[in-house]
């Protein structure tokens, strides 16, 4: 074997290593950075602040949002008044829902849907 065929294998595998490198490093930053937009998008939902109250136009009164762990001081009565209330409205909301989609898909109504039952 010629002198410079060692050298040509030589820069041969000098230059695969680089290029594997390089691909290495291309696809560790690609995925360091997936992570950190990840991250941040956790951090930014987790940080966010929601709205003291939101209203609906003419749907009804104020829904307040609470921070998570607000309830452990928070009065028992008042916070199931508002459950109780929470879930009526919820159930009328899927009656109204389902009344809806019924009248759009010309369905026949539930009496009890319409509230003559």
């Amino acid at each position: 074997m010629p002198w410079w065929s060692w050298i040509l294998i030589w820069v041969a595998l000098v230059a695969c290593t680089l290029v594997g490198l390089l691909l290495g490093g291309i696809y560790l930053f690609r995925k360091g950075m997936a992570v950190m937009r990840g991250a941040a998008e956790d951090l930014e939902r987790v940080t966010a602040r929601p709205p003291a109250a939101q209203t609906a136009d003419d749907a009804g009164p104020a829904v307040v949002v609470r921070v998570p762990g607000s309830a452990v001081f928070a009065d028992p009565e008042r916070l199931r008044e508002e459950y109780e209330r929470g879930r009526e409205q919820r159930r009328l909301a899927r009656r109204d829902r389902r009344v809806a989609r019924r009248r759009e898909r010309g369905q026949m109504q539930s009496l009890s849907d319409l509230g003559l039952n």
